[in-house]
């Protein structure tokens, strides 16, 4: 069996693209008023602006096509690699179970750790000051967001999820 890779989705790239496209759009429409009436100055902004948004246009079509990761599920544990707040590989060793909850009014998958001190002390210090701030909140430190997974429920990811762990302890407890 191989590592599982479960895809972000990229709304945030493409809504950007969208909007470089509009502002594009828009930029060429005062080039082409300045030139219809005669204007030099909207000529000027609205060239320059065309090729400025053409360039960021570019660029968020670039940003789009990427493929992120926001999980990937191998043998020996998860890595968690969401574009915002990830904590990287969790060993399956430190994870006693998983179970969806709700947070924000969508569906998130809980890693419940079996010794949470212990865990918390092998984090970087960034990494380790969120976890202690979801432990005052009285939320569970580590949350998998799967409310941007490409093409998967939060049900499907957390059948994965627990079948490794199964599979896991069944070959090394």
């Amino acid at each position: 069996m191989g590592d599982i890779v479960i895809e972000e989705t990229n709304h945030r790239a493409f809504a950007l693209t969208l909007a470089n496209f509009f502002m594009l759009v828009a930029s060429v429409s005062i080039f082409i008023f300045g030139i219809a009436n005669g204007n030099n100055l909207y000529e000027i902004i609205g060239l320059l602006a065309a090729i400025v948004f053409f360039v960021c246009f570019l660029l968020s079509i670039i940003q789009t096509l990427k493929e992120k990761n926001l999980l990937t599920i191998t043998m020996d544990g998860i890595i968690d690699s969401p574009s915002v707040g990830g904590l990287g590989f969790i060993s399956y060793d430190d994870i006693l179970d998983f179970e969806i909850i709700k947070t924000h009014n969508t569906e998130t998958i809980a890693v419940i750790l079996k010794n949470r001190e212990s865990f918390i002390a092998k984090m970087p210090s960034a990494k380790r000051r969120k976890l202690k701030s979801n432990l005052y909140l009285k939320q569970p430190l580590i949350v998998i967001h799967t409310e941007l997974a490409k093409n998967m429920e939060t049900m499907d990811i957390l059948t994965l999820l627990q079948k490794r762990l199964r599979d896991h302890k069944r070959l090394y407890e």
